[in-house]
């Protein structure tokens, strides 16, 4: 398979969190030509934390896209050239108030390719603990909440979780050797 030429580009959009290109393409081995468009955004982290005793750390927040209230692990944008680790601790903290003494690398994906240019890197922090207050931005508002495995596995089948990253974490993190509790909950 041969990749398409990219035979022209312009932005076609701009504001402080994406830009969105529209690429002129041809695919020479079927001799077509096409109008693709991808949006370039930040970097995200995405983090799967648990408490010393087992329970997972989540968060409540309301999200405009689809106006509903979601339930969701913590996550952010990863600023600049900050490392996606140091990231990930420092969005655990400032979203939650835990700090944790263990993290891990997951997996770092695609968003969607098909669009977009970015990558979501996934941590998992362990033996979390309540060490400050949030931090929030001025335009977040946050419930934090923590569950134990049964209760996240019952929120998983009951359709609780709607947003795919956090899904795609929790997944990774059951799918994984760092599962402390020897099953998939999904």
């Amino acid at each position: 398979m041969e990749k398409w030429e990219i035979r022209k580009q312009n932005r076609e959009f701009k504001n402080r969190i994406f830009t969105i290109r529209n690429l002129d393409c041809v695919n020479h081995r079927k001799n077509v030509r096409n109008d693709f468009y991808v949006i370039d955004t930040f970097n995200w982290i995405n983090v799967v934390a648990l408490t010393t005793d087992g329970r997972f750390i989540l968060v409540k927040q309301h999200r405009l896209g689809t106006d509903e209230i979601s339930i969701e692990t913590p996550g952010g944008v990863i600023e600049g050239n900050e490392d996606p680790e140091d990231c990930a601790v420092r969005e655990l903290r400032e979203e939650t108030g835990y700090t944790g003494k263990k993290i891990s690398l997951l997996k770092s994906l695609r968003v969607n390719p098909a669009i977009m240019s970015n990558t979501i890197t996934f941590y998992l922090v362990e033996d979390c603990e309540l060490s400050g207050s949030q931090e929030l931005d001025p335009a977040e508002e946050i419930e934090v909440m923590t569950v134990t495995v049964d209760e996240l596995s019952e929120m998983m089948k009951n359709g609780v979780f709607t947003h795919s990253l956090a899904v795609t974490g929790l997944g990774l993190y059951f799918l994984s050797s760092h599962n402390r509790f020897g099953r998939v909950v999904f």
